[in-house]
């Protein structure tokens, strides 16, 4: 693994900067945790775990947890295991975003998606924001707070747009070239080739940074989770 990603890994974020505050939250009730291996492709462990306990203690309850730099970054889970020289390793992303600190620190909020995936990161990119949790992270942001929501579609989009805007508690919904805050999440339903991808809006900030989903498609293939667990699409 690079130096670079062990410290992205290792770092303790003192705050959220730039985190909207739509929505703060309690610990009690229940997150989800996924468990896969090559980018979502293989399912492990799709399972309810309690809210208010950090995502490694949640982790621990559901696989057998290996860890390494004083209990901090994830060696393996269930016998798989990382390896430098062979550039495999877990990651996680919460609600879609990629984590900014150690698992054992992040403490999981009601609804949270928590994902771990085992992967090949030799020639795969940084990854800041994936789309298989949707509809989050729209519903429940980062670290207990979200952002407004906006959606923009492109003609002859418009009930589809509205559709989506329900799932994700959109505050506005107008036409693609609307003004979007600089500070909302953003949809986008365009047209064209199917294809589900996500970007930072602002690319290499913090995970609680304002995100772009942009999708092209069958709303109703979308809003029924037929992109449960995928990185993008294509």
């Amino acid at each position: 693994m690079t130096v670079r990603r062990i410290a992205a890994l290792l770092l303790v974020a003192g705050s959220l900067a730039g985190c909207g505050g739509v929505g703060g939250g309690t610990t009690a009730g229940t997150a989800t945790l996924w468990i896969t291996r090559d980018r979502g492709t293989v399912l492990l462990v799709d399972a309810k775990v309690a809210a208010g306990q950090t995502l490694m203690r949640a982790l621990r309850t559901k696989a057998h947890v290996e860890t390494r730099y004083g209990g901090r970054y994830v060696q393996s889970i269930d016998g798989i295991s990382g390896s430098l020289s062979a550039q495999h390793d877990w990651f996680w992303f919460v609600n879609g975003l990629a984590g900014d600190r150690s698992a054992a620190e992040y403490v999981l909020h009601p609804g949270d998606v928590a994902w771990w995936d085992y992967r090949d990161w030799s020639h795969d990119p940084e990854l800041a924001v994936v789309v298989g949790a949707f509809p989050e992270p729209f519903l429940h942001g980062y670290g207990g707070s979200r952002r407004s929501v906006a959606v923009r579609y492109g003609p002859g989009l418009r009930a589809g747009a509205l559709k989506v805007s329900k799932t994700v508690r959109a505050v506005s919904v107008a036409p693609l070239g609307a003004p979007t805050p600089k500070s909302d999440d953003l949809f986008v339903l365009a047209s064209g080739p199917s294809r589900f991808v996500a970007v930072q809006r602002s690319p290499g900030a913090s995970p609680s940074s304002p995100v772009q989903l942009t999708y092209a498609g069958d709303v109703r293939r979308l809003l029924a989770g037929a992109y449960a667990r995928r990185f993008s699409v294509p």
